[in-house]
């Protein structure tokens, strides 16, 4: 049993490579930065970057490259830990860089190792490797395992709690769970493993000063970053190119993040290593890879065979491999669709880690404390813990020394400057063993007496004769003593004193064995007491663990269930996010089209407005000049008529007075007619004109008669129609109160009509009886003519009582003065009076607009 000073030591003390308590703040070291260059793949190929020392590389852009038109050919010189020239082989490159990595890794340090270059640089190959010529990462597993492959604890001893720590498993539950995995995986084992990845031992080499008095297990994880999304390349599923479901980053107990539900393998060789290191390969996409190593040891006991059954002795240790994805510009690699989103991504997450980087380096030489943005990018969430923590970092900057590839390069390599300037605390170990007082080399003990006892156990070591000595004595053996003679008295005394001397011992022993029996009796007494209260304390604290198991277990699902939740609702609200991005796209694209219809109507109407503006001009222009030119003609006629009545009444003069009178009828009706002026409107018309006039047809004799001679009854004409209007409806005639008669059988006739000369009340119009509307005016045209017009419409009542007119009807009605000579007119004028005919349609007059207005009338009445 341990002391209770032992058991005080043992709670103080915390896994030195997880307590933050162990770091020197004072001590720390720059990320290492190391460059290697790619060979040139053609002999035609000009270089751009140029070795100027083991440390120094000069960079010169070529003609074609876009700094060198933005800043000329300017020459910049990059310093690193140490460059790697082309020729470098496999081995150079892991002894330098990677091998201190995996020695802190077994003494308990954490260590990161990342890749960074254009795509085609060679990351891959520096990571990886290929056949017969292993990368990094085989490396450091073969050579991990050859290191600690006899101090290795039984697999499942220790257990991962899924929370970013393990169990301590006896070895009892150990054994159960190995049956089970082997009654599991007896069956159906595909071997995924790439042979050629694997090393033979004479090219490893071992790492010296491990402490033997650990025992150690190696567990791995293989995720990758693709679209920012974090994936399990390891999860188990029946199918390899099956989707895998998404994985988040958290934040453990000591602060340190992971990957929560992460599948982490525990490995007991380097081949299991590669397979599951090539299982992974196959899943691979275009993407941030990370292949996380994690390392447990804990001491051994005092009798330096089994491990310590607490968990506050742990050391976990975990060295990352991670493989950056290219970052170029997408102009260059011509990357459409989905290849162009995961491009995006990719160049996003690492303009995150340079970002990150360079917050870092401001806070620690400003002595500041502003945020690190690692949370916007994935693979800055997972590098949280070495720039935050402790730990080594380092970083190969892979490099093609193609002039083509320079812009990209030049990226790279400000990145790296930027990348060295960032420092990062060193960790610092403590042995466990030494400091709960257990000494050191107990396990090598415990081997040595194992072979002794097997050595004792052999056959041939039977007659060894060992002195184990007596725990109790009663003294020296009896003397050898002979009676010889009667006289012999002396010798019987010394026999009986010796024989008084054993009981008198005798008694002694017998108390202080009954004083012992006595105390060991009490001893066990209290050892049972004890037992018995650590017994109930046991059972009340298994009945709290159980309770807290359950509780666990119940948090678990929850948070688990959450978790699917949260994730169903991001995907909800990602698909959300994108549908709403297509319709506002859409809404722009149709925005957009409106914009330029509405651009493109606009420009139709002012062509339109100007076209029409052109032609009323013209039309305008076109009436004045047949306004003028009917004048002039008028003037002309008006002349040529003078000229006649001078004529006549020099030839006529001895006519009587009858001729006279109708020359005077005749004079006075043209001189009425006349006087007409175009917008006036006639007041009266002389008697003649009203009066029916005769159909007779003009003959010689007729044409000498006297007008009134020649009128009659008026014969209708049967090419004309009569009006529409009289329909039977009932209709409301509008009409001023002075309508100059036409005399004509053409004249509207409307029945069933209401007759008003002026609307005052809304009841002349909303009438149920009444349906339809007539509007009469009168006018004279141009040629001063009588012009009458009826505008018709239907009745429509309205909601709130009243009634509206919708015209739908047009008719108009022109009469000419019947007492013309239409055969003198003809010879006067030919054919370019038109007032002068016998018979005309004017389209010159056009109605008024209405919404309605679907139909027009003309009608010319010729007398």
């Amino acid at each position: 049993m341990k002391s209770a000073k032992s058991k005080q030591r043992l709670n103080e003390i915390r896994t030195p490579a997880r307590s933050k308590q162990n770091l020197c703040q004072g001590e720390r070291d720059p990320v290492q930065v190391y460059c290697r260059l790619r060979p040139m793949q053609r002999e035609t190929d000009v270089s751009c970057i140029k070795i100027l020392s083991p440390t120094t590389v000069l960079m010169t852009p070529p003609s074609t490259a876009i700094s060198y038109r933005n800043e000329g050919a300017k020459t910049m010189t990059y310093t690193f830990k140490e460059v790697f020239p082309p020729e470098a082989t496999q081995q150079d490159v892991f002894d330098k860089l990677a091998f201190p990595l995996v020695e802190g890794l077994i003494k308990g340090k954490n260590g990161l190792l990342f890749t960074y270059g254009v795509t085609g640089s060679g990351k891959t190959f520096t990571m990886t490797g290929e056949p017969n010529n292993c990368g990094i990462l085989p490396r450091c597993l073969n050579i991990i395992f050859k290191t600690i492959n006899d101090l290795q604890a039984h697999k499942y001893i220790f257990k991962p709690d899924k929370m970013n720590m393990f169990d301590i498993q006896s070895e009892a539950e150990a054994m159960l769970e190995r049956q089970q995995e082997l009654h599991k995986f007896k069956s159906n084992r595909k071997n995924n493993s790439n042979p050629d990845l694997a090393m033979s031992d004479s090219d490893v080499t071992k790492i010296s000063g491990v402490n033997e008095d650990n025992q150690y297990a190696v567990f791995v994880t293989y995720v990758e970053i693709y679209n920012n999304s974090v994936f399990d390349l390891l999860e188990d599923s029946p199918t390899i190119n099956k989707n895998l479901p998404v994985k988040i980053i958290r934040e453990d107990a000591a602060h340190n993040m992971y990957v929560h539900g992460v599948t982490e393998i525990e490995i007991k060789s380097a081949e299991d290593a590669f397979d599951a290191f090539y299982l992974g390969l196959k899943r691979k996409r275009m993407a941030h890879t990370t292949l996380k190593i994690r390392l447990v040891q804990a001491p051994v006991d005092e009798m330096g065979e089994a491990v310590i059954q607490n968990k506050k002795f742990l050391s976990i240790s975990q060295l990352s491999l991670v493989d950056l994805a290219g970052s170029e510009r997408t102009n260059r690699t011509k990357n459409t669709g989905q290849r162009l989103r995961e491009a995006g991504n990719i160049n996003k997450s690492l303009m995150t880690l340079r970002t990150c980087l360079e917050a870092l380096r401001e806070n620690q030489i400003s002595n500041a404390n502003n945020m690190v943005p690692y949370r916007e990018s994935k693979i800055t969430h997972l590098f949280k813990n070495f720039f935050e923590g402790e730990g080594q970092v380092r970083m190969v900057v892979c490099a093609n020394p193609r002039a083509e590839d320079y812009d990209e390069t030049l990226q790279v390599m400000r990145f790296a400057e930027v990348a060295a300037e960032v420092e990062v605390a060193k960790p610092q170990v403590t042995d466990v063993g030494a400091a709960i007082g257990l000494m050191s080399g107990r396990r090598k003990a415990n081997k040595l007496f194992n072979a002794a006892r097997d050595n004792i156990l052999r056959p041939e070591a039977k007659d060894l004769e060992l002195d184990l000595g007596l725990v109790y004595s009663l003294g020296p053996d009896f003397p050898s003593l002979e009676l010889t003679s009667s006289q012999a008295n002396h010798i019987i005394k010394e026999l009986m004193a010796h024989l008084e001397m054993r009981i008198s011992r005798r008694e002694t022993l017998k108390r202080s064995k009954a004083i012992k029996d006595e105390k060991l009796r009490s001893a066990m007494l209290d050892l049972e007491k004890e037992s018995l209260e650590v017994r109930s304390e046991n059972s009340s604290l298994k009945g709290q663990l159980a309770a807290a198991e359950r509780r666990i277990r119940a948090l678990e699902e929850r948070l688990t269930a959450t978790e699917n939740a949260s994730l169903s609702h991001q995907r909800k609200l990602n698909e959300i996010t994108e549908y709403t991005s297509s319709l506002k796209r859409e809404l722009q694209e149709k925005e957009l089209l409106l914009n330029q219809n509405k651009l493109d109507k606009e420009k139709q109407k002012k062509n339109l407005e100007r076209k029409y503006h052109h032609k009323i001009a013209a039309e305008h222009e076109k009436a004045k000049e047949i306004h003028s030119e009917k004048e002039r003609l008028r003037n002309v006629i008006e002349e040529k008529e003078n000229r006649l009545r001078i004529i006549a009444h020099a030839l006529n003069g001895e006519r009587g007075d009858n001729a006279d009178t109708k020359n005077t009828g005749e004079a006075a009706a043209q001189t009425s007619v006349r006087d007409f002026t175009p917008g006036s409107t006639p007041r009266a018309l002389p008697a003649h004109l009203l009066t029916p006039f005769s159909s007779v047809p003009h003959t010689r004799e007729t044409r000498d008669t006297p007008a009134s001679s020649r009128r009659g009854v008026a014969i209708a004409n049967p090419r004309h129609k009569r009006s529409l209007s009289a329909d039977g409806k009932g209709w409301v005639e509008h009409a001023p109160n002075q309508i100059v008669p036409m005399g004509t059988v053409l004249k509207p006739n409307i029945t069933n009509s209401k007759f008003v000369n002026k609307l005052t009340n809304v009841k002349d119009i909303a009438n149920s009886k009444k349906s339809k509307y007539c509007l009469i005016s009168q006018e004279q045209d141009t040629d001063g003519e009588l012009e009458t017009k009826l505008y018709k419409g239907n009745i429509v009542p309205t909601c709130g009582g009243g009634a509206q007119v919708i015209f739908n009807d047009v008719e108009m009605l022109k009469q000419f003065s019947p007492t013309r000579d239409r055969e003198s007119s003809r010879r006067t004028s030919g054919n370019t009076c038109a007032r002068h005919s016998g018979k005309r349609r004017d389209t010159g007059c056009s109605p008024p607009q209405t919404p309605s207005n679907t139909s027009k009338k003309q009608r010319v009445d010729d007398d």
